[in-house]
């Protein structure tokens, strides 16, 4: 994906979201090893609340042993990844957060699942405009 191309809307920030990119496109193509890679460059930066990046990065790796293990009963593995769907599911991650007061853990936790929603919503777009 070219840079000019990388989604709009995620949380992840310069170098962070660089690799966050490089992680979700190995995932999706299962290249395990580059994601497991791409992992330990976003536990390497810093983040001003480490509360949120324990968060952000839990929920990271939980995408990739879902991705890892293929079982259909995972959130990953089972949801509808047409634009639609994403959408929804892309509006119920932020109603969360905006939800309350939740604590910083969670932001990061459900920041990182929204910012993976905004990705295959850029990426689906970018396929369907190569094909138009």
């Amino acid at each position: 994906m070219k840079r000019s191309d990388k989604p709009r809307g995620m949380t992840a920030t310069g170098k962070t979201r660089e690799a966050v990119i490089v992680f979700f496109d190995a995932v999706i193509e299962r290249r395990f090893s580059d994601a497991d890679k791409a992992l330990e460059e976003v536990r390497s930066r810093k983040n001003p609340n480490p509360e949120f990046q324990d968060g952000y990065i839990k929920a990271l790796e939980g995408i990739l042993t879902s991705a890892r293990s293929g079982d259909e009963r995972d959130f990953l593995n089972k949801v509808s990844y047409t634009e639609e769907g994403l959408e929804k599911y892309g509006k119920d991650f932020r109603a969360f957060l905006m939800k309350g007061r939740p604590k910083a853990f969670d932001l990061g936790f459900f920041s990182a699942w929204s910012d993976l929603v905004h990705y295959r919503l850029a990426t689906n777009r970018l396929s369907k405009a190569a094909q138009s």
